[in-house]
């Protein structure tokens, strides 16, 4: 449901970021990750380093060894390379030389979460690997494309093209939300919002001015504590989205949600969970979007979330009385949400979305 809200402010632009360039993660058992990225469709570089087949990118994914399994951050490619000057004055750092396959020069930022979120740019390009899958025509109502041709799909890794966006939970949704529009000029999409019509969820893309961009590149849920939430890779065909979900069974991960369609954003998605129970997204057919654009604002709600596929998975609907809200609340379970927000909150992810659904 559309809602009447204020526009969301987006501020001066320190940089506008071009891409989302690679994500990071420490992880105790960097084998077991290694393992996971691999079946899940990304190409081992070694070093910890992995990347996709077709963005060009020299790597997309850096695994390190450490005492914790986290999320270390990501970083967004720069347009010119005079932006990384810009961007090392306005938040007070320096330039340093990247040491990753490709090479490069960087920026190192915090943002208000505390993850390291870097703007990179010079890194060597590297040559996109062919698709594996081996796309094939599709017929349909009075269109005869392929004839005589039959479809035999292998059942393989889901190649992974790109990076298509992080989503983060945030306590502090519109500093966090400010601070990425301000330092990598991201435009808000669409926003989802409470009764009270606070902001709870927001999809924020590149502005590339008339060039299409992906609905959003980051995501941000207001919540707790800091997290994330998932990191969402596209890949090629349905076909590909299938028989990668069937490898990704073979090989005994994890599945998450899926197959079905998001509403903001469009994209047919399925969702996984790596070697430590991170998520991994699937998707293809996302929405692409100008600078002329304009920001949606809706209510949220849990039906709102995808259009078509099965059920919110249980993880993601609170199993939480009402009436235990204003107890977390006072814990600060909530992070910087009133009472309101976060009764609202709860009744918006409890409500069943469907008519058969519970």
């Amino acid at each position: 449901m559309t809602v009447q809200a204020q526009p969301t402010v987006r501020p001066e632009a320190v940089v506008r970021a071009a891409a989302l360039a690679h994500v990071r993660f420490s992880r105790r058992d960097p084998e077991a990750m290694a393992r996971f990225l691999v079946d899940f469709g990304f190409v081992a570089l070694g070093g910890g380093f992995f990347r996709a087949h077709g963005d060009g990118a020299p790597w997309a994914v850096e695994v390190v060894t450490g005492s914790e399994d986290a999320f270390l951050g990501c970083a967004f490619a720069a347009e010119r390379e005079e932006d990384l000057q810009i961007f090392a004055d306005a938040v007070g750092s320096s330039l340093t030389a990247l040491d990753a396959p490709g090479g490069g020069r960087c920026v190192k930022t915090v943002d208000p979460s505390g993850y390291e979120v870097q703007l990179v740019f010079g890194a060597e390009q590297a040559n996109a690997i062919s698709d594996p899958t081996n796309p094939f025509p599709v017929n349909g109502p009075g269109l005869a494309i392929r004839v005589n041709e039959t479809v035999r799909p292998s059942i393989a890794p889901a190649p992974v093209f790109k990076l298509g966006h992080v989503v983060l939970q945030t306590p502090n949704f519109q500093a966090t939300s400010e601070w990425y529009m301000r330092h990598f000029g991201l435009i808000p999409t669409d926003v989802q919002y409470l009764p009270d019509e606070s902001p709870i969820l927001g999809f924020y893309r590149l502005n590339r001015g008339d060039t299409p961009t992906d609905h959003h590149t980051l995501a941000l849920l207001a919540g707790g504590e800091p997290r994330l939430l998932h990191v969402s890779t596209e890949t090629s065909t349905i076909d590909a989205l299938g028989q990668g979900q069937h490898h990704l069974k073979t090989q005994g991960w994890t599945h998450f949600w899926g197959i079905g369609r998001h509403e903001l954003g469009s994209q047919i998605f399925d969702y996984w969970k790596d070697s430590v129970g991170d998520e991994w997204e699937h998707y293809i057919d996302g929405d692409m979007m100008t600078i002329d654009y304009p920001t949606g604002h809706h209510r949220l709600s849990r039906g709102g979330l995808w259009t078509w596929g099965h059920d919110l998975p249980d993880s993601m609907r609170p199993d939480l009385p009402i009436e235990a809200v204003p107890d977390i609340h006072a814990a600060g379970g909530f992070g910087s949400m009133t009472i309101d927000q976060a009764t609202g909150f709860i009744e918006a992810m409890k409500a069943p979305p469907r008519a058969w659904l519970k």
